[in-house]
């Protein structure tokens, strides 16, 4: 049984294939969220042309990956980990998430980034689950979820609260 862990960092998303516990394969997306950014958002709230163009970048990037990693299109389970994953989580949750993992659905992730994205920084910073220093690049994390979630055709993914999903090494790729 396939499954997948995607970490999505400041300069990079790593997305790695587990087969039975043990992983198969791995890509390293060039792109994250404070480069995702400085990139494309000037504007405060961001313009839609500059969302656009940030999940773009995202997609294709993940496209590369799938091209890369056929089996990630067959994984059953997505486990996503990172601070801005479980940011989004916590926005999504009205606060602290006392769990080790968080169903995020699809249409949670949208919504959040509905609601993120048409806010200026100093409205946003009153979201709960929100910490002060995410303000501004929580934009640019949101860009990479609902991507994950589109490129992918994900209905839901688990949200790693409390560890770090990725363990055993058998290969890696990387773009």
């Amino acid at each position: 049984m396939n499954s997948c862990a995607v970490l999505i960092d400041n300069d990079s998303i790593t997305i790695s294939i587990y087969d039975n516990g043990v992983e198969a394969s791995s890509f390293v997306a060039p792109v994250g969220i404070t480069s995702l950014h400085r990139r494309h958002f000037d504007a405060d709230p961001a313009l839609p042309e500059d969302l656009t163009n940030a999940i773009g970048e995202v997609i294709d990037h993940l496209d590369d990956a799938r091209r890369l990693m056929p089996l990630l299109d067959d994984a059953r389970s997505v486990v996503v980990s990172g601070e801005t994953a479980r940011v989004i989580a916590a926005v999504e949750h009205g606060g602290e998430i006392n769990a080790d993992e968080f169903e995020l659905t699809r249409d949670a992730a949208e919504d959040v980034f509905r609601t993120l994205a048409l806010e200026a920084s100093a409205e946003r910073r009153h979201n709960p689950g929100l910490p002060t220093e995410l303000v501004d690049t929580i934009v640019a994390g949101c860009c990479v979820m609902v991507a994950l979630f589109r490129c992918l055709q994900l209905d839901t993914v688990s949200i790693a609260i409390t560890a770090q999903p990725f363990t055993t090494r058998a290969g890696s790729e990387s773009v």
